[in-house]
């Protein structure tokens, strides 16, 4: 571990790859007489897991607040690829688990409060039911990021910015972030580390040792280091590894391809370079943007690499022949040895230890290397919190968030890193230096986030068809409904002033 940068990322990801599949857990009971006196020092009751360094310089303090042992109320999506979970009954040795026993412990104690957590499939769907019935029964409202912008534009989110108790400045949020999801000097949506989708959520780069080595092909380890980490680097390795092995002349199972995914990793293969399709201009606004020479030559370098023609592409989720009910899915092509690459979460990094042969972690490529960072594209499923119009204390709801996410950060995070030094997660020092890149390069498009007139998943179908070399086309048809959706929003802000 080089650097405290560096073990901050290790604490925020490595546990949760360590989990097979959780459901979640119901809200622990507690009554008022269960609460202990309050303690503010978070190392006095955090146990064994705050033994290791801390990823933040600062120590968290409570505020002094005490509510009585109210029910702090938090509807959550439900991901079978992800932990959904926020709440654990008990100590039982997991770390995670009792770290998130421990995290739980320390908020309700010295808050006076007590979790209750409804995790549901469609979040989003329950929560605009219940505000607009105008119905005091969320304090908090997590959903996917993609359905955040939808809520926040119907009127449905307080101004995090003018929540008392949210700390927002703090180092424990996650600034970039905070400032993707800003319009016209707003915030009513956010990300939080609480959430342990958020880490799992993060889109890497898979790659087989095992072809890698059998292909005698260069190390992209080190071409990442060099700053050579580039798409036409990418693209040559993912061709490289293209064979036709039973000499058919049809891409199938039978053969070897360069890359596992789906669709949205055209998305992921544009956005590293640096691109991105809505942009903010100097009032703040956002805009559609026009696709400079650049962007054109990056969305046409995303776009070859999705070519199922030429084998570059097995597209995990859709028809390939030869596909079975075993190979139904990127992660399991990629397992099978069927593919030099996947891209996918950093979720289904546990899916892949059951692996024979060896992976390795990489971020996404750069446009060239003239580029001077990394990107890693955040998926529509990273979860956002936004508190309801309708909670009855707007405070109450801010403190709680803050404490939640500090302490998420001081004593989750700790498990983590006591799980990665037992391997449990990546398979060489390499990956982990990788990680530490993955995670400083995250970066959101409002595109993504509000997701005006559909129109990124617009841009996904034509990237990844046969004809989807000129990105003017798939603006120009979208460009109108784009506009008045970002319009209509716009409107609603300005309204609320």
């Amino acid at each position: 571990m080089k650097s405290k940068k560096l073990l901050s990322f290790i604490l925020s990801v490595l546990l949760v790859s360590s989990m097979l599949f959780a459901a979640c857990a119901p809200a622990k009971e507690q009554t008022n007489a269960d609460v202990p006196a309050k303690d503010d020092s978070v190392e006095a009751n955090a146990g064994d897991s705050n033994d290791a360094e801390l990823p933040t310089e600062e120590k968290y303090e409570f505020p002094g607040k005490n509510y009585g042992g109210y029910k702090i109320r938090i509807i959550t999506p439900d991901q079978w690829w992800a932990m959904s979970t926020l709440t654990a009954e008990e100590e039982n040795g997991d770390p995670l688990n009792d770290a998130i026993f421990r995290r739980n412990r320390l908020v309700e104690d010295n808050l006076g409060v007590e979790i209750v957590q409804t995790c549901v499939s469609g979040p989003d769907g329950k929560a605009r039911k219940s505000i607009q019935s105008n119905t005091d029964e969320y304090d908090v409202v997590f959903t996917d990021s993609a359905q955040a912008g939808n809520l926040a534009s119907q009127g449905m989110y307080l101004n995090l910015y003018d929540v008392p108790g949210l700390n927002l400045e703090k180092s424990y949020w996650n600034q970039r972030a905070n400032q993707s999801a800003e319009l016209l000097g707003k915030l009513y949506f956010t990300t939080s580390d609480a959430n342990i989708i958020t880490n799992d959520a993060i889109w890497v780069l898979y790659f087989n040792k095992k072809i890698q080595q059998d292909l005698g092909i260069g190390d992209p380890y080190a071409l990442v280091r060099e700053g050579k980490w580039t798409m036409e680097a990418f693209y040559n390795m993912a061709k490289e590894s293209a064979k036709d092995l039973d000499g058919d002349g049809k891409w199938s199972a039978a053969d070897l391809w360069g890359i596992s995914t789906h669709g949205l990793g055209f998305l992921a293969f544009l956005e590293c370079q640096e691109e991105r399709l809505i942009k903010l201009n100097a009032e703040g606004e956002p805009y559609l943007i026009d696709p400079s020479e650049r962007f054109i030559s990056a969305f046409i370098k995303a776009h070859e690499l999705m070519n199922k023609e030429n084998g570059l592409w097995l597209h995990g989720e859709g028809s390939f022949i030869g596909k079975t009910a075993e190979l139904d899915h990127q992660t399991k092509t990629f397992m099978a040895n069927l593919s030099l690459f996947c891209a996918e979460v950093l979720g289904h990094a546990r899916v892949f230890r059951e692996m024979t042969a060896d992976f390795g972690v990489l971020p996404h490529p750069k446009y060239d290397e003239k580029q001077e960072n990394y990107y890693t594209f955040m998926i529509d499923t990273v979860p956002a919190f936004g508190i309801p119009i309708t909670v009855g204390d707007s405070e109450r709801s801010g403190v709680f968030m803050d404490a939640f996410t500090a302490i998420s950060v001081e004593v989750i995070m700790p498990a983590y890193y006591k799980i990665s030094l037992e391997g449990k997660f990546t398979r060489d020092e390499d990956s982990i230096e990788m990680l530490d890149i993955i995670r400083d390069g995250r970066i959101f498009d409002l595109a993504v986030l509000y997701n005006w007139g559909g129109f990124y998943s617009a841009a996904i179908t034509y990237g990844t068809g046969k004809e989807g070399t000129n990105p003017m086309s798939v603006f120009d048809k979208n460009r109108g409904k784009v506009e008045v959706a970002i319009k209509k929003t716009l409107d609603a802000y300005n309204s609320w002033d």
